[in-house]
């Protein structure tokens, strides 16, 4: 099969299709130009052979060269009786075409096909941040005076009850010593001594600020005049600073165990920290209610509390909610401080996360294999890893030092390095995708959708992107199979995402196919992201592949992203953010998707704390795969003798219905799909009906 470039970023996988790689069809006298492009950043070929047929010859060379009549490297294991061969050196389309003619005939091969490198492009995957670049010294120019009177209030919002939120005013400076103003820069500290920018250039003489605040917590802030002094820009005299501790609601108390109580029992919950009590004193208030309808209650301000009046030898059930002088708690809520901007988890578009986390969190046990760049280290994702793998075979691509011998450079080091070019930083896309599914519930950064469940690093896409043949080792190592030359898996995944995928039209190579059939068939599901090229998803790989769960994206007023593939090829959508439909969404969120990143531009750089952990903003099919592979880690957490197939269906039954009058609610006269999917798959993926829907699954 091809080894094509896959492109990485918002999002690269498409839909799954029947269609098998024409690379392994019968030979033909006549080179077609469909052979021709086949043979494009061909590599290699990939190779299995006739049973009792070894990949190394007598002769010490891969089997088959003689046939393809072209210098071959040693060859390695895949998996599934899989053998990958590289050619000793670049070949041009037509002679890479020919030699797969060529090896076709030899009676010990079984089937053939190209292995490429393969492009993944970063998709025009958006992120919020920006980098603020000086043009001249300071010193040099004249500067604004300090702007006057800033004041700094809490703006907390019912509506978003979770999110801390402040909102600065000040007045604009006396003097712009000559300069024209263009807007204020807002600088933040937390202990009024060092200080960071919270937001590089707004207009205006207020502006209110969420992302970034720890409920409960003192914040310093200063105000900044940027003008301009010819063509010169220029950054003006801080203001002085104003301090606030932003308050929230509280977020509801956990048990410590059963929420099961008898008559004379306590009812007992965790402790809760300052942020999870919003920053303010709580009181607790408990009802304990029997299955005939007998209630009590009581109230404290401990985390304990024993209700009167309860009958003997009956059972309650307790429920206790937290109340401050802001706001009462819901059953579930999250203390982590950037949760009010992370609207995909909670909003009425979004996946219903807290309904799930009613039931389970993910349970340890289960482990999502994510088939990316690899990941940084990062506070909110320390504890939520089992060991993964490093899949990729170009030295060069890889930028590590772990290479084995030959072309071979697969080592059990899966931390990404960096996949920076000469126009582009590093995308640090694998730590972005993994904070999404499995980023902790650390009162830190951000949650992700299945805090409870434990992530595997798979690393398959470097600097120039990944190749076919990695890829099917890498899907075979994660669910579990054994590859020659690689340790067994000891914590082989029940679920894979792929955020992945070219911008080309392609189709799903045997190979590949081959892979994903062989992990859906143990149990093993496989969610792919539908692309972001704005075009029918049934053409882009490997969502093209079958078995999957292909998914598309949707903005925060639940209609289709205007990225998305979409059609047929889509199985299901789910948030995957839309900075065009942002106007409604959090403050902080641009309508996009917040999750876990690195600060360097190049190689990574470790966070120099906690509370200076990097979070970005970004949007694409990327971001919306890894919200259903979660989901998916969660109905296996409380149903694990479920098969794939069943966490297909579960899926796909619980689903709600797309918003009226949208892209995603074309039906199937209007656009031509057949068995009730429409333009954007079947349904919003609903985390709250999956889980509870997957308690009582029948088989």
């Amino acid at each position: 099969m091809f080894l094509r470039k896959i492109a990485l970023g918002l999002a690269g996988a498409l839909v799954a299709t029947t269609a098998l790689a024409a690379a392994i069809s019968p030979a033909s006298a006549t080179m077609q130009p469909s052979a021709l492009k086949d043979a494009e950043n061909a590599v290699g070929f990939i190779v299995t052979y006739q049973d009792g047929v070894a990949a190394i010859a007598q002769n010490g060379q891969p089997t088959g060269e003689n046939f393809a009549a072209v210098d071959l490297t040693a060859s390695h294991d895949l998996g599934l009786q899989m053998t990958a061969v590289r050619f000793a050196k670049p070949m041009s389309a037509t002679d890479a075409a020919a030699a797969l003619q060529r090896i076709k005939s030899d009676p010990r091969v079984k089937t053939v096909q190209f292995d490429h490198q393969i492009a993944f492009g970063a998709q025009g995957l958006a992120s919020s941040s920006n980098t603020n670049k000086a043009i001249h010294p300071a010193s040099a120019i004249k500067v604004a005076t300090a702007v006057q009177s800033p004041k700094v209030v809490n703006a907390w919002n019912a509506s978003q009850p979770y999110a801390p939120v402040v909102k600065l005013s000040w007045a604009a400076p006396a003097s712009l010593n000559g300069g024209k103003l263009t807007g204020y820069k807002i600088e933040r500290s937390w202990d009024g001594k060092t200080w960071t920018t919270a937001v590089a250039s707004t207009t205006g003489l207020s502006k209110s600020i969420s992302a970034g605040l720890a409920v409960g917590t003192k914040t310093y802030f200063r105000v900044r005049a940027l003008t301009l002094v010819g063509k010169v820009a220029a950054t003006g005299m801080p203001s002085t600073s104003v301090s606030l501790a932003p308050t929230t609601a509280p977020s509801a108390p956990t048990f410590v165990s059963s929420n099961v109580i008898f008559s004379g029992q306590a009812a007992t919950w965790n402790t809760q920290t300052v942020t999870e009590r919003g920053g303010m004193p709580v009181t607790y208030d408990v009802t304990a209610k029997a299955e005939q309808g007998d209630t009590h209650t009581c109230q404290t301000m401990a985390n304990s509390c024993v209700p009167t009046g309860l009958a003997d030898n009956v059972p309650y059930t307790f429920s206790v909610r937290a109340t401050n002088a802001l706001s009462t708690s819901n059953s579930i809520t999250v203390a982590d401080p950037l949760y009010g901007a992370q609207w995909y988890l909670y909003s009425a578009f979004g996946l219903r996360a807290p309904k799930a986390w009613e039931i389970t969190k993910g349970s340890p046990s289960i482990v999502v294999a994510i088939l990316d760049s690899g990941i940084t280290d990062h506070p909110d994702l320390r504890g939520q890893t089992v060991p993964g793998y490093d899949f990729i075979s170009d030295p060069a691509s890889a930028r590590d030092s772990e290479a084995s011998g030959a072309y071979l450079d697969w080592d059990s080091n899966p931390a990404d390095t960096g996949d920076y070019t000469n126009g582009q930083d590093s995308s640090w896309h694998g730590t972005h995708v993994a904070g999404i599914i499995a980023g902790s519930q650390n009162s830190i950064g951000v949650s992700g959708v299945a805090p409870g469940i434990k992530i595997e690093p798979v690393r398959v896409l470097g600097s120039k992107g990944g190749a076919t043949s990695d890829l099917i080792a890498a899907i075979n190592w994660a669910s579990g199979l054994h590859v020659n030359g690689v340790p067994d898996n000891a914590h082989p995944a029940r679920v894979l995402n792929l955020s992945i995928g070219t911008d080309i039209a392609n189709s799903c190579d045997f190979g590949t196919q081959s892979a994903f059939r062989s992990a859906w068939d143990r149990g093993v599901t496989a969610v792919t992201a539908a692309g972001n090229s704005n075009f029918e998803a049934v053409e882009s790989y490997p969502g093209d592949c079958v078995p999957t769960i292909n998914v598309g994206s949707t903005g925060f007023s639940g209609d289709r992203s205007y990225f998305s593939n979409y059609g047929p090829g889509v199985d299901v959508s789910a948030p995957g953010g839309d900075d065009r439909d942002s106007a409604n969404a959090p403050a902080g969120s641009d309508g996009m998707i917040l999750s876990t990143l690195n600060d360097g531009t190049t190689g990574p750089i470790a966070p120099q704390s906690d509370t200076q952990a990097s979070y970005s903003l970004e949007e694409g099919t990327s971001m919306a795969s890894p919200m259903v592979a979660a989901v998916v880690a969660l109905i296996y957490s409380v149903r694990p003798t479920l098969k794939s197939d069943d966490a297909y269906q579960v899926i796909i039954r619980s689903v709600r219905p797309f918003k009226a009058n949208t892209d995603c609610a074309l039906t199937a006269n209007q656009y031509g799909v057949q068995n009730g999917y429409s333009y954007c798959g079947k349904g919003l993926v609903d985390a709250g009906a999956a889980v509870k829907l997957a308690l009582t699954y029948k088989p």
